[in-house]
């Protein structure tokens, strides 16, 4: 008797969402797209898992330096504000010294001209008194009463000549301390421009200063958007994987029960 053969043995088709399984682990694991198993699942979850805690740890660490960098922007801004506002007062006070000098130049027009006319009247007054005292001869040829009121003339253009004097010497002093005033106020004012010019560059650096460190922030805003958007989408693969792995265990586990 020749001996029966047996029918081959014919396993159950896999449902259909194991073979959608496959095909996501097929879409997630490139490089062996032929070993769609359990263990390349899990591997490749590994990988993942791997690669989302470095970016975590990553975007952990630009998160610290994208704060210190914020703090560094601020502390700039109000570097730059401060220079600015001492610039702004500077100029402010070499307004007021500007304007103060215009007020004393002013002044020392009008005492130079009370002096000037000051100066025309003493000397009429000395020529007065000149031709007075050269005629004394003449004097006595004349009566009593005409003597007497030359002399008070003469006492009268000596007082004035004496007034006149004291107020070309007051004159002459208030010049002077003008003078001195101006010269203050030129040295003060040369003083605010040579603060200024330094103000204005220390202003200019600290500008430069607070743009790089913008720069630096933005920089790492950047990254940081960056490590998020990564980190989120590592995450949803992991998530993937998990199902997919549960999904190809369980799969495997009906097979093998199956047969």
């Amino acid at each position: 008797m020749r001996p029966s053969r047996r029918p081959p043995a014919r396993f159950p088709a896999p449902p259909a969402w194991a073979a959608g399984c496959l095909l996501g682990l097929s879409l997630l694991v490139p490089s062996a797209p032929a070993q769609n198993t359990p263990r390349d699942a899990e591997k490749k979850l590994q990988q993942v898992r791997g690669e989302l805690k470095n970016v975590a740890q990553e975007r952990q660490r630009l998160q610290a330096e994208r704060e210190a960098a914020s703090r560094r922007l601020r502390e700039a801004d109000q570097k730059v504000a401060r220079s600015g506002r001492a610039v702004a007062d500077t100029e402010a006070a070499m307004r007021r010294e500007q304007q103060a000098l215009a007020g004393l130049q002013q002044r020392r027009a009008t005492l130079e001209a009370n002096l000037s006319r000051q100066r025309e009247q003493l000397a009429a007054l000395l020529r007065g008194a000149y031709r007075l005292g050269n005629h004394a001869p003449l004097k006595l040829l004349l009566s009593q009463d005409r003597v007497a009121d030359a002399n008070r003339e003469l006492a009268y253009h000596r007082y004035l000549q004496r007034e006149r004097a004291r107020t070309i010497a007051s004159l002459a002093g208030d010049l002077q301390a003008l003078s001195a005033n101006e010269q203050e106020i030129l040295a003060r004012s040369r003083e605010l421009e040579q603060a200024r010019a330094q103000q204005r560059e220390q202003a200019a650096a600290l500008a430069e200063d607070r743009r790089r460190r913008a720069q630096l922030a933005a920089e790492l805003d950047q990254r940081y958007q960056d490590r998020s958007e990564r980190e989120k989408v590592l995450g949803k693969d992991a998530r993937a994987l998990e199902q997919l792995l549960s999904s190809l265990r369980a799969a495997a586990a009906r097979a093998e029960a199956e047969r």
